[in-house]
């Protein structure tokens, strides 16, 4: 997961990678990302760190079963939890839309627990228009 670590601004950002950000972006941004679960053939990987759009792409074409899975509470929570550390003093958590995923769910779920205030939105949409 791509972390916020300087949250001298005392506001962090915290998304999801169907965000599609780039890396350097994120981290120059201080942007922290959450990783959605690419599953193929029973097998997880962490999308952004654990596979790439084009691994994802081959094994579409190869006909292996691709599927995703949202990205647990927990993961938000520790994301809360490292935003914190470094400082954040409010945290606003923007995730793809409620109507194709479980992801603002999962984030919801974590923020009732984090030690500041998180404003979670359900930016209603997904792909580069949720990272704009």
């Amino acid at each position: 997961m791509t972390q916020p670590v300087n949250a001298g601004s005392n506001v962090v950002v915290i998304t999801d990678s169907t965000s599609s950000l780039p890396a350097e972006l994120a981290t120059a941004l201080n942007i922290g990302v959450a990783p959605v679960s690419v599953i193929i053939d029973d097998v997880a990987h962490d999308e952004g760190d654990g596979i790439s759009p084009d691994e994802v792409a081959e094994a579409l074409a190869g006909g292996f079963s691709v599927t995703t899975s949202r990205p647990s509470p927990e993961i938000f929570a520790r994301a809360y939890r490292v935003a914190t550390s470094y400082g954040a003093r409010r945290i606003v958590s923007v995730h793809l839309s409620s109507e194709l995923s479980g992801t603002y769910e999962s984030a919801l779920l974590a923020s009732k627990h984090a030690q500041v205030p998180v404003t979670v939105i359900d930016a209603r949409t997904t792909g580069m228009a949720l990272g704009r």
